[in-house]
């Protein structure tokens, strides 16, 4: 499957890699101040390894945010989670700057606690111990990570996070002349992921990303420069769009055999005539990626050279479609998720109070409205409580959950029928964003439940959230994004006819619900991740769907139900994943239904690409 032209243009926006928000929060919200809570100075002289270490010892796994604000923070060794166990409460913590450009983790030059370039260890450790698959919502937000001069035995940032997490606007740099380090975004802790990594830049170090055993990870608007070794070390079930590299050694290289790769939208320039800009296993699928320098496009899994400037779309990896049809992508348009504003004047945030019922959140969203406030938010470490419906209106474009776990009841049966949680209508604002969330629902939520229904014209966008229940009720129209977000078990994602959806790193889990449902409406899904022995995706009547990259997880749920991971009914599919086993997996990969006539793919002949036609 190749197409190609030369040029293309990439779908690259150069707004997407500015991060220019000032991140603040009023006292009440529950963060925790690393300078007013424990003492560090941020003054670009102080050493602050103790006093950071003991804001992460003292705050971790509450859950909670470490609010770092704008300052240098000297270190001189390495702070963060090391030696952790499984299933301890090393986890849960948000590591949160005021600005990318302005909060700056910084090792002294020629720190002796980073001489060893053959034994590099880490700056900054969100988890580096046991194997574990329950470090949830680990954030790391808004900051950059500088290991200095004289520094070789110095990486950046060791990541971790399962189920919902990420890494968003953040540089991590190397200052040596010769940009020495050992690994600029460490990712290589078993059982990490899935997570979304989104608008970070590596400059510098021997390798700028490297992975190893993990459940996937989505990467979007990423920038590596001037890497010794090597660019991207791509070794899981991975999704990239937008990965700009600006070097002379390959800029990505597929480690494992197993290693399953889409890249789309990007750029790998710079460049050697005896290196490849890829290094390929075989399972690699590509989409508008163009190369300048290198000697070739991609060195495939024979060692062939494919030495084309660009391409439209290109795979090495198998595919596969019933009937006679060719394996294409749908190329449906990309959009960027809306990027709404952060509020810094704190007179316009409204905070729910502590252990609020259900009237006094109703109250402050609608003192809000009334008060032209755009932001409401729920404090860390409260109670809060709802078991009737939330109507949100006016001028509120931001609803932060501030890792809080909001209980939602349903005593008088309100939410059986077709009443969500929280009800949007009658907005002002450009967007409604709804994020950090630990859990948005609560432990016992009713599995019926639908979390939002959006009676605006306006985008709505949903971040960094696990939810209970359904998450929206379709209205026939409208555009929804979610980015980092996982649903409970009996959560489904509904799009209806003439509306559109766009997925970053979305990990539905179910044992029988069918997962995403698509009634006619066009869903775009970068980072597939899934547990459980539901449908994937059920498109019917006219639906486009669009999956690249990511893995199914085929695991827990009765091994008796046995349905087709992915059913397309007069419908359009395409998807480009890898695929995790545990268990008895899947009998039936893709059931495809046209008028009368149904076909199916068992998973003996699945390949990493497929398509489904409409009649």
């Amino acid at each position: 499957m190749m197409k190609y032209i030369l040029p293309i243009t990439l779908a690259i926006s150069a707004s997407a890699l500015l991060h220019a928000d000032n991140i603040v929060f009023p006292p009440e919200s529950g963060v925790v101040n690393v300078k007013t809570a424990f003492g560090a100075k941020g003054d670009g002289k102080t050493d602050d390894t103790a006093a950071i270490q003991k804001a992460i010892d003292e705050t971790k796994g509450k859950p909670n945010t470490l609010y770092f604000p704008d300052g240098t923070y000297v270190l001189s060794d390495r702070v963060g989670m090391v030696g952790g166990k499984a299933h301890s409460s090393d986890r849960f913590l948000v590591y949160q700057g005021q600005s990318e450009k302005g909060t700056i983790i910084k090792v002294q030059d020629n720190c002796p606690a980073f001489q060893d370039a053959a034994k590099p260890k880490e700056v900054f450790s969100m988890y580096n111990g046991q194997s574990t698959g329950d470090c949830m919502r680990g954030y790391f937000n808004d900051m950059t990570v500088d290991i200095g001069t004289g520094n070789p035995g110095a990486s950046g940032v060791r990541f971790m996070a399962n189920n919902i997490g990420g890494m968003r606007n953040v540089t991590i740099r190397s200052s040596d002349p010769k940009l020495v380090g050992g690994i600029g975004l460490d990712l290589r802790q078993s059982q990490n992921g899935p997570a979304l990594i989104k608008n970070v830049t590596v400059i510098g170090f021997d390798t700028g990303i490297a992975m190893d055993n993990a459940f996937g990870m989505t990467f979007e608007h990423i920038k590596l420069a001037n890497q010794n070794k090597l660019g991207f070390d791509a070794t899981n079930r991975i999704a990239v769009r937008g990965l700009i590299s600006i070097n002379r050694v390959p800029a990505v290289k597929m480690s494992q055999s197993w290693t399953t790769l889409a890249l789309v939208d990007s750029e790998l320039k710079g460049g050697s005539a005896g290196e490849p800009a890829i290094i390929s296993n075989g399972n690699l699928y590509l989409r508008n990626v163009k190369q300048a320098g290198y000697g070739a496009l991609v060195k495939d899994a024979k060692g062939q050279m494919v030495n084309l400037p660009s391409v439209v779309e290109w795979s090495e990896a198998g595919t596969s479609a019933l009937g006679d049809k060719k394996v294409e992508g749908l190329m449906l348009p990309v959009k960027e998720t809306p990027e709404v504003p952060w509020e810094t004047d704190l007179t316009k945030w409204e905070v729910i109070p502590k252990g609020a019922n259900t009237a006094a959140v109703q109250a402050a969203f609608d003192n809000a409205a009334k008060n032209n406030k755009t932001t409401v938010c729920f404090p860390s470490g409260q109670n809060v409580k709802i078991d009737a419906p939330i109507h949100v209106t006016g001028s509120v474009s931001r609803i932060v959950g501030m890792e809080s776990i909001v209980d939602v009841t349903d005593p008088s049966g309100v939410f059986k029928g077709k009443q969500a949680v929280f009800t949007f209508e009658n907005l002002t604002g450009p967007a409604i964003v709804v994020e950090r969330f630990f859990i948005l629902g609560g432990w016992k939520f009713p599995g019926y439940a639908t979390m939002f229904e959006n009676k605006t014209t306006k985008p709505f966008v949903l971040r960094n959230i696990g939810q209970g229940g359904s998450i929206r009720i379709p209205g026939g129209g409208g555009e929804f994004f979610l980015e980092d977000v996982s649903p409970g078990r009996t959560g489904t994602l509904k799009i209806a006819k003439g509306e559109s959806a766009w997925l970053r790193q979305f990990n539905p889990e179910s044992p029988e619900v069918p997962m995403i449902e698509v009634d006619g409406g066009t869903l775009w899904y970068l980072g597939l991740k899934t547990e459980g022995r539901a449908t994937h995706v059920a498109a019917t009547n006219g639906a486009k769907v669009e999956v690249l990259g990511g893995s199914s997880y085929q695991s827990w749920g009765d091994q008796k139900f046995d349905p087709p991971m992915f059913k397309s009914v007069d419908s359009d599919i395409f998807f480009s994943i890898g695929y995790y086993e545990h268990k008895t997996p899947f009998s039936i990969v893709v059931e495809q239904t046209n008028g009368s006539k149904t076909e199916t793919l068992p998973r003996e002949k699945r390949q990493q690409n497929f398509r489904t036609y409409s009649k």
